[in-house]
């Protein structure tokens, strides 16, 4: 009987295909637990196992936007002197077969040096587990030090490492003519 439940489950994460000389060939979608630090930028898809993460925005900010469901339903406290808010809008799509689980607290900003985790008041949504091929966009903001180029962590439970996303250079932001 248990074996019967464990060919069962290697058939829905596996693939078979006919190899044109009569045999078939078989591939697994899943990549397994995911090992090593990840870095990458603002704008870039990253991959990370069988996760695809993408920051289209991180930034200082003196008014950050609100998500429509956010971790908490306290009042937002303003930053105090010296402070700044720096914001990050995050899409973590899941292309693997087996669920992954997104939680706004697996990210940090490290801002100067120091390391902050969310503002709940102003981060969002709540955690979910995402089947193959969705995906969770998430607005997570960070209360720290003003005057810093943040750099945002991701540090999820299925990943046995760091993703790191720094923000575009300069470079990356000036065009030229000619």
């Amino acid at each position: 009987m248990l074996l019967c439940a464990v060919v069962s489950l290697t058939a829905c994460e596996s693939t078979e295909e006919n190899d044109g000389n009569g045999g078939t060939t078989s591939t697994s979608e899943d990549v397994g637990q995911p090992s090593g630090d990840v870095e990458g930028r603002v704008g870039e898809d990253i991959r990370a196992g069988n996760a695809t993460i993408t920051v289209r925005a991180l930034e200082a900010t003196f008014q950050p936007a609100m998500p429509e469901q956010r971790l908490s339903e306290e009042a937002p406290a303003a930053p105090e002197s010296g402070e700044s808010f720096y914001q990050a809008y995050v899409r973590v799509k899941n292309a693997g077969v087996t669920p992954i689980r997104v939680d706004a607290g697996d990210f940090f900003c490290a801002v100067g040096e120091s390391v902050v985790g969310i503002e709940p008041t102003r981060s969002g949504p709540f955690p979910r587990s995402l089947l193959k091929n969705a995906s969770l966009d998430l607005v997570l903001t960070f209360k720290a030090r003003a005057g810093f180029e943040p750099l945002l962590i991701y540090r999820p439970p299925w990943h046995d490492g760091m993703i790191t996303i720094s923000p575009k250079s300069e470079e990356d932001l000036t065009t030229t003519t000619q």
